[in-house]
């Protein structure tokens, strides 16, 4: 087993999995039940990242509608809930340096602002689920990332300590959540998030953090 570093929390959407084409898809479902314009998938993929509520909130508001939050929610869960694995995938080299991790035994878990039962849904539709000893979504606690509770939540649930962790993300989120723990972040941008983040040296495909891990 690594000797240092070897609990490894992950994001998931726009890190392990590609699951901006179903969000958008749930996303302009819910905004036409209420006589919403669609959105763009690109600008869908900027939206994602900070919980369903705050996507919903931003796509009413790039669609001109004024309308609850709360009205909205349970018809964007029960769209995404029908949309989740519909054209979701996991990244290249995801599967593969998982199970060179797992094999190496490293502990993983997730850490997502995606709602907890969509989480395991995905994870298992994917291929995934496997590989996780923790899983934490953004309903699990009353705080999300950027807040280090989550982070800190999967840590403790993989039975590993701040210093012995690190965060694997691909967002601004990712990072200020890492640093909020004062866990190190590895992050590969994908596109995913309001704000631009840099990718960690050296972490050009996910088949390169296998070696930045060790590196740790």
């Amino acid at each position: 087993m690594p000797k240092t570093r070897h609990f490894v929390a992950f994001d998931l959407d726009g890190t392990l999995v590609d699951s901006a084409p179903d969000i958008a898809s749930a996303a302009n479902d819910t905004l036409a039940e209420f006589g919403g314009a669609p959105i763009a998938l690109a600008e869908i993929r900027r939206m994602i990242g900070d919980g369903a509520p705050k996507l919903m909130e931003r796509a009413l508001a790039a669609s001109g509608l004024s309308v609850e939050l709360a009205t909205v929610m349970p018809r964007f869960v029960q769209h995404y809930d029908a949309h989740a694995t519909s054209l979701v995938k996991p990244y290249p080299g995801v599967v593969t340096t998982l199970a060179q991790l797992a094999e190496a035994g490293y502990q993983l878990g997730v850490c997502t602002n995606k709602p907890y039962n969509a989480t395991l849904m995905v994870l298992r539709y994917c291929g995934l689920a496997d590989f996780f000893g923790a899983v934490v979504g953004g309903d699990s606690l009353p705080q999300r990332k950027p807040d280090a509770e989550p982070l800190l939540a999967t840590i403790a649930q993989l039975g590993g300590t701040v210093d012995q962790s690190v965060m694997v993300g691909d967002s601004a989120t990712d990072l200020a959540t890492a640093v909020a723990a004062k866990v190190p972040a590895l992050i590969i941008p994908s596109g995913y998030g309001m704000e631009e983040v840099e990718a960690t040296p050296g972490f050009n495909s996910f088949a390169d953090l296998t070696q930045l891990l060790a590196a740790l």
